[in-house]
């Protein structure tokens, strides 16, 4: 802490009295510029107030107005494509937990690639950033390479997402109303087959468990008759589509808000209230003993701007959000494992003798039922973000300076309460479990989880042009106190214990510019965490940048074709201390392990202990150097791109430490030892132009990422082959299938003949899938394992859109896609690909399914795709293998968009300053391999589906 201070004071001393050196070497009197605009300083992610001209930092943004085009409620889902560099994967579409996870610039690490977020200058949860509003939000800015970074310390190497929210702006009071309402729908359903369908190929499944027994040959041993098969063909016997019956087609969607905008030159102010509604697809309504899927969210922001005595400057911002959730008690991955697996010929909804609900002893969750019969759950969560700042302009002391105060507090508590009820199981007129009906209850409300965040910042600032130069400085401390009643995953804390996390960085940047062509950025953060050993806590992250505006050179000032050109580079350290493996990793715990026996009449069991891992006092941040090269162009005015290649260097990466020998006797020790290498680059263009009334621009970006594991402590591997050091990070590792085996690769009593390499998984026949003897030793085994494709990660993301307006109408649409990744199906959707097996359903991917029975017409072993079907489990054929690995790539209509702007004659007879509608569609069409040949979304692979929604919308500005 004293050394933080006196860092603190050598700052705001030595900033002045540099620049007082500068300008004795100027001719021309100094003249001190504006002080910084905090508000602006945000928007650019940085300490400071730079001209976007002489900005050297690799970063994007986007605007609130265009996220908006996107309605849906969370906004994690409003980014694809939006800002180049950062990677969108959608996750579930379920009311109220259905953010996309976010990278910037793929994934630089196999520990925690997680982003950090700031909301107006201070960190904040991934939670509290879903679920904003784009309404209250004024730009967000992706930030990338070192020179942005390296004064974000330890929170710096995954990138930062620096979201800024609307400020009042000086005029006439100004009030903006938007509406927007449609429907949702699923993006995809992929339905088992039905009853007929399934039936036939269970016959197959169970002739095929019958081979051993039936001496090796494919005799046909069905388990439902032909005149049972005709019955489900014809509609007499039971074929329940169970999605149908738990869902509907159609879910609502609104989403309201009011800005009021206005101010002086002393006071300025915006004050945005904005409603949202999103219901839920399951097939129920909302009374007192049941629940559809339901978020509703109120939002409240009032963002104060004061001015006063021409000294001071200060800020008031308020953020208050209520969110209220409601679920059917019955929800989640249990129901939709449940629709997945409950074949359609098990009961009917209700039973035909008595009425009541069905259900049995191996199928107990009647999905219609469990809905409507098992009550209902629902959360109250409370968030608020006050932030408070002050500054002082210091004018009187030198040009220029200034001092500034910040503190934030941000809270979040979560209520939970219940109505639960249980119904009876019939089935065939006679009650199959013991579960009775009863009524509704009401379980009260209770606390469930809550954090608090205080951040506080001291700044010192500079900001200051001598003729030629331009000199902008500032050094700011940060101490930041977060405490939840989360879980953690640090070995040995009781998962109830309020966690405290304190963390503090001293950061610094200075930005020089000559002639407002040669520009150069210092940067330094100086981070502390309380997750390492005193000693061992703080460290530098240091980077530099350095720009050249080559338009502003006498040899390009006066081309016609190239209106701007800026080359920019960045070197420098980032940290990252977020770790998936646990804080305070230098502290030794112990769990229990093992039992000894004491006592001399009886033997009295007791449980040992034994130590977690091996402490580390030297444990610290992983550590990131990043290299970054871009450029900047605008040509004739019209078109304008940006490029840029990075390198980034992994190191320190937590990781537990597998070269001990097993003799070590203990659980080995985490250490700053893993290394990754990712690399790639990232290119965008925008195109506007007009011709009379009629604009038009369009353009597209394009991000590459690729990383490679350069060490991880692996444990040694028999064979080199099956190493994933080398590998990109998640790739598939598995064996190499071949095929199918045939009945000629078999002897008579059913063993493989000689020169077929023996699996080690168990007994197989033909129809399963053949494995590739990469180490020749004539086993298959997991020593055969290898890289079987490619990460799932995607390593190329992708946008294009255009934009035409005339005459009042307006069009707009979004594409985006991705490639480089692909899916296991057995780990993405593993109910859909792993037919029959365990009492469950079957889908199309089966249909054509390995199958030999000539008495019955069916031979597939020439044109089979999927392996011979089982009703028992199947280690063989559903392992890791190639043969189930899929391509991911996608391409989505994001956004279509199509408006009209009534004129303004018209506006002025009823004193409104703008009023517009539009209809719009998002997610419409998707094109995919997954989509096109397994009715599987890429994205959202099982599970409450991603969504795509048909709305309406008005705009209005008075």
């Amino acid at each position: 802490m004293k050394k933080t201070i006196k860092l603190m004071i050598w700052a705001i001393i030595t900033l002045p009295l540099s620049a007082q050196l500068l300008s004795a070497q100027q001719k021309n009197i100094p003249t001190s510029v504006t002080p910084v605009d905090s508000m602006k300083r945000m928007a650019k992610g940085t300490l400071l107030n730079i001209p976007d001209a002489e900005n050297v930092k690799a970063q994007a943004s986007v605007s609130g107005s265009t996220l908006y085009q996107t309605p849906t409620a969370n906004i994690t889902n409003t980014l694809y494509g939006r800002l180049p560099g950062l990677t969108v994967l959608q996750g579930s579409g379920e009311p109220g937990y259905d953010a996309a996870s976010l990278y910037i610039r793929g994934r630089g690490t196999y520990d925690n690639s997680s982003l950090v977020i700031y909301v107006d200058g201070f960190q904040t949860t991934s939670s509290y950033f879903q679920y904003m509003s784009p309404a209250e939000i004024e730009s967000i800015t992706v930030l990338k390479d070192a020179a942005a970074l390296a004064s974000f310390g330890m929170k710096g190497a995954n990138g930062i997402l620096w979201v800024v929210t609307k400020r009042g702006k000086t005029g006439p009071s100004k009030v903006e109303v938007n509406v927007v309402s449609g429907l949702q729908q699923a993006i995809n359903i992929n339905k088992p087959l039905g009853a007929y369908d399934y039936a036939r190929l269970y016959n197959q499944a169970i002739s095929n468990d019958n081979y051993s027994l039936n001496g090796y040959q494919f005799l046909w041993t069905p388990k439902y008759s032909d005149k049972q098969l005709q019955a489900y063909k014809n509609g007499t016997a039971t074929n329940v589509d169970w999605l149908d019956q738990v869902l509907r087609k159609n879910a609502p969607y609104t989403d309201a808000n009011v800005n009021f905008n206005g101010g002086n030159a002393a006071t300025r102010y915006a004050v945005i209230l904005d409603y949202m509604n999103q219901g839920g697809l399951y097939d129920i309504a909302n009374t007192a003993s049941t629940s559809n899927a339901q978020i509703q969210r109120f939002n409240i922001r009032t963002n104060l701007d004061l001015n006063f005595f021409k000294i001071f400057e200060a800020r008031i911002d308020l953020g208050g959000r209520i969110e209220d959730r409601h679920y059917p008690n019955y929800n989640g991955p249990q129901l939709w494992q449940d629709l997945a697996s409950y074949p359609s010929n098990i009961y009917p909804v209700r039973d035909s003798l008595t009425g009541h609900w069905s259900g049995t002893a191996l199928y107990p969750n009647n999905p219609v039922a469990s809905l409507h019969g098992l009550g209902w759950i629902g959360t109250h969560d409370r968030t608020l973000q006050a932030n408070f700042a002050l500054k002082e302009r210091l004018d009187f002391i030198t040009p220029g300076l200034y001092l500034k105060e910040a503190a934030s507090l941000n809270t979040w508590t979560r209520n939970a309460f219940s109505y639960t009820a249980t119904y009876s199981r019939y089935y065939n007129g006679t009650q199959s479990t013991t579960d009775k009906q009863t009524t509704i209850v009401a379980n009260g409300s209770s606390p469930v989880n809550q954090y608090d965040w205080k951040q506080g910042t001291l700044t010192a600032g500079y900001d200051r042009t001598f003729g030629n130069h331009r000199i902008s400085a500032a050094v700011e401390y940060l101490a930041s106190n977060f405490m939840t009643d989360y879980s953690t995953n640090s070995p040995g804390l009781n998962t109830g214990n309020n966690i405290f996390y304190h963390y503090e960085n001293l950061s610094s940047a200075v930005h020089y510019a000559y002639l407002a062509k040669y520009l150069l950025d210092l940067n330094v953060g100086y981070s502390g965490s309380d997750s390492y050993a005193p000693g061992n806590r703080w460290k530098a992250y240091p980077a530099v940048g350095a720009g050249w505006i080559l338009s502003e050179e006498s040899f390009l000032k006066s081309s016609s074709v190239i209106s701007f050109l800026k080359l920019r580079g960045s070197i420098g350290l980032s940290g990252n201390d977020q770790t998936n493996n646990g804080r305070y990793l230098y502290q030794q715990y112990f769990t229990t392990n093992g039992t000894y026996y004491t006592g001399n009449n009886g033997l009295t069991s007791n449980t040992g202990t034994a130590q977690s891992y091996i402490a580390n006092p030297n444990i610290t941040a992983e550590k990131s150097l990043k290299y970054d090269m871009g450029f900047d162009i605008t040509l004739i005015k019209k078109l304008s791109l940006t490029a840029d290649v990075f390198l980034d260097k992994r190191s320190g990466i937590v990781t537990k430490s597998n070269d001990l020998l097993a003799t070590f006797g203990g659980s080995q020790p985490y250490l700053n030892i893993g290394k990754v290498t990712n690399k790639g680059f990232e290119i965008s263009a925008q195109y506007a132009d007009h011709a009379g009334k009629f604009n038009y621009n369009f353009g597209g970006s394009a991000s590459f990422a690729k990383n490679t594991v350069d060490y991880q402590s692996e444990v040694p591997t028999v064979n080199s082959f099956s190493k994933t050091t080398g590998l990109a990070i998640g790739t598939p590792i598995g064996l190499v299938s071949t095929g199918f085996y045939n009945t000629t690769d078999f002897n008579s009593d059913g063993t493989l003949k000689s020169g077929q390499p023996v699996p080690a998984f168990g007994a197989v026949q033909p129809g399963d899938i053949k494995y590739k003897d990469l180490d020749g030793n004539g086993k298959i085994d997991q020593n055969d394992v290898t890289a079987i494709g490619k990460s799932p990660f995607p390593t190329l993301t992708y946008t294009f859109n255009a934009e035409v307006n005339y005459s009042g109408f307006d069009f707009s649409v979004q594409f985006q896609g991705a490639s480089g990744n692909n899916v296991n199906l057995l780990s993405a959707a593993y109910y859909q690909t792993v037919g029959l097996v365990n009492n469950t359903n079957v889908y199309a991917i089966a249909q054509n399914a390995w199958a030999y029975y000539p008495t019955q017409g069916i031979d597939t072993r020439a044109t089979a795709t999927y392996p011979r079907l089982s009703t028992l489990a199947n280690s063989n054929n559903y392992r890791y293998s190639s043969f189930w690995m899929v391509s991911g790539d996608y391409l989505r209509v994001r956004n279509a968009q199509l408006g009209y702007t009534f004129s303004p004659a018209l506006l002025q007879k009823i004193h409104t300053e703008n009023l517009r509608i539009y209809v719009s569609a998002v997610n419409p069409i998707t094109w995919s391999y997954l989509s096109k040949h397994y009715n599987i979304d890429p994205e959202t692979t099982s599970g409450y589906p991603a969504l795509k929604s048909y709305n309406l919308g008005l705009s209005l500005k008075f």
